[in-house]
């Protein structure tokens, strides 16, 4: 988790279910993700990297179903139908957590680029925000 100003940038790599369970059972650690303002999705978006019951719901003032860019930007870097099965809803990356990213956040992922195409590049407004006080 990085604090630039007031806004907030979480990488969490490759972190799993086991990782953020022990990440999550800290009350400061849940404080500080509840302000987090761009979200680099985890494990290629795979089943335990974005724990839905535990991490999801701290992003709730974050995300949003109208789009505006004040809400919550996600990076996910994923290639379907390299890990897991739709059957076996192991698939990479999730199809529940992919919905919810295109729905309720400003989402860049690498899905949408052709293989060929030119870098892309995201900017990120890091200017201070007026709107939201830090937790304490």
């Amino acid at each position: 988790l990085f604090e630039i100003g007031e806004r907030r940038l979480l990488f969490p790599g490759d972190a799993q279910f086991e990782n953020w369970a022990y990440a999550l059972s800290k009350p400061r650690v849940r404080r500080l993700l509840q302000g987090v303002n761009l979200y680099k999705v985890g494990h290629h978006g795979s089943l335990n990297a974005t724990p839905k019951a535990s991490l999801w719901p701290l992003f709730d003032s974050q995300r949003s179903k109208k789009a505006s860019p004040k809400r919550m930007t996600t990076l996910l870097s994923t290639m379907p139908g390299k890990h897991g099965h739709t059957e076996s809803a192991t698939e990479v990356p999730r199809k529940k957590l992919l919905q919810a990213l295109k729905t309720e956040t400003n989402l860049f992922s690498t899905q949408g680029l052709k293989a060929a195409s030119k870098p892309h590049e995201t900017v990120i407004d890091l200017s201070p925000s007026r709107r939201r006080k830090r937790p304490r």
